[in-house]
């Protein structure tokens, strides 16, 4: 079975969305595609360049540029505020791996809740220690869950961060969404814009393909765990932070695909034996 579970919904996208009658219309001039490489036992691979590279878009080759300058990243973490038992222990703890792992030299965080709407627990900073205090104050209530409106929230709090950052968004929470105003194609269309990358933790340990959190993850390039027993959450942790630190930024400006509709992005490594993944695509304008 391949690492990579969401691959076997990927050319399903296009089709759900559009089922979904959704309509995004995104101003196009470059496009970037976070992209992984692993080898076959999964450990991510680094010091290439965009020679080892081919993409392509709706099959068409495009003329690429990978990004080797340190970009800090703007972490946004928001956290489902009707979690239960262990799991909200576990998330209280998460403070000084996510500080060591995922925000690294130059970043900076913030700690959101969300039941029906997004609550600042702590700003943007870049103090590693007020953020472990921020999670350990999180307060926990059953409510309905907003998922969609507490994403397009988050990911506008980022599109106000400093130019020259990464914008990245872990998500802890189920898959579904419990009765939010906005559709899910208004969180799509700002993900593309703001070229945010969701990483989803999913306390539900279930999801349909269908489910908006999923499709959030895959269409931004992300990637989803399950919360299956006890260490999972930190060996997630873990991945993400060596994925976000050894991520290819792969840009483009599109060259002869004026075709209207979903644009599929297809990225190759012309090194043999590995492992490539990167967003799946994008609507343009």
């Amino acid at each position: 079975m391949s690492c990579f579970p969401w691959l076997s919904a990927l050319l399903l996208l296009p089709a759900m969305l559009l089922a979904q009658e959704t309509v995004l219309r995104v101003p196009v001039q470059l496009v970037v595609a976070p992209t992984s490489v692993t080898d076959r036992s999964g450990k991510f691979i680094n010091g290439l360049t965009a020679a080892d590279f081919a993409l392509y878009d709706n099959d068409v080759p495009q003329q690429i540029h990978e990004d080797g300058d340190f970009l800090p990243i703007s972490l946004a973490i928001a956290v489902q505020t009707n979690l239960k038992g262990h799991d909200i222990e576990r998330v209280r703890e998460l403070g000084p791996l996510l500080g060591a792992l995922v925000v690294g030299v130059g970043g900076e965080a913030a700690i959101f809740g969300f039941a029906t709407k997004l609550e600042v627990v702590q700003d943007f900073t870049p103090d590693l220690g007020r953020l472990t205090r921020s999670l350990r104050r999180v307060q926990f209530s059953p409510a309905p869950i907003h998922v969609i409106d507490a994403t397009l929230d988050a990911m506008r709090r980022l599109d106000h961060r400093a130019e020259g950052r990464r914008h990245i968004m872990l998500l802890i929470s189920g898959p579904a969404d419990q009765g939010s105003q906005s559709a899910l194609h208004d969180a799509l269309d700002d993900a593309a814009v703001s070229n945010t990358l969701i990483y989803w933790l999913n306390v539900a340990r279930g999801a349909s393909a269908e489910d908006p959190v999923p499709v959030l993850t895959r269409y931004t390039g992300g990637q989803q765990y399950a919360l299956q027993n006890e260490h999972a959450l930190e060996r997630a942790i873990t991945r993400i932070g060596e994925e976000i630190h050894g991520q290819y930024l792969l840009s483009y400006t599109p060259a002869h695909t004026s075709e209207p509709g979903f644009h599929r992005i297809r990225v190759v490594s012309k090194r043999a034996g590995v492992e490539v993944r990167s967003r799946p695509g994008y609507w343009p304008n």
